[in-house]
C-alpha cells in the first residue's frame, strides 16, 4: 500500500510541474500499477494451469514480488510518457493559436 501512495504522489507532483491535471495523472498512476498487477496475476495463473500445476502451491511472497515488480515497471513507463504528453498538448495549443491568427 505504501508503494501505491508513493506512485500516486509522484504522478501528481510531476503533473503539477508540467501543468497537467493532478487527479487524472494520479489515477493513471494508480491504474497503471494495480491493473498491471491484476493482469500479471491472471497470466501467471493461466500459465500454471496450462502446465498442470496449481497456483495454490506457489508461495504468496513470490506472487507479491512478481506483481510489485511488473506493476512498478508499468507505472515507470507511464511516468516517463507524461512529459511527452505535456509537450504534445502544448504544441496543439500553440497550433490552435496560430491557426486562429491566420483567419483574422
Amino acid at each position: 500500500m505504501i508503494i501505491i501512495i508513493a506512485i500516486i504522489i509522484a504522478f501528481a507532483n510531476k503533473a503539477g510541474e508540467l501543468g497537467l491535471n493532478k487527479f487524472l495523472w494520479g489515477a493513471i498512476g494508480f491504474a497503471a500499477y494495480f491493473l498491471t498487477q491484476f493482469v500479471a496475476g491472471i497470466i501467471l495463473a493461466l500459465v500454471y494451469d496450462m502446465m498442470g500445476k496449481s497456483i495454490e502451491n506457489l508461495s504468496e511472497m513470490a506472487l507479491n514480488f512478481v506483481g510489485i515488480i511488473v506493476g512498478a515497471i508499468c507505472a515507470y513507463i507511464a511516468y516517463q510518457q507524461m512529459p511527452k504528453y505535456a509537450q504534445k498538448d502544448q504544441q496543439t495549443l500553440e497550433d490552435d493559436l496560430l491557426d486562429e491568427d491566420m483567419f483574422r
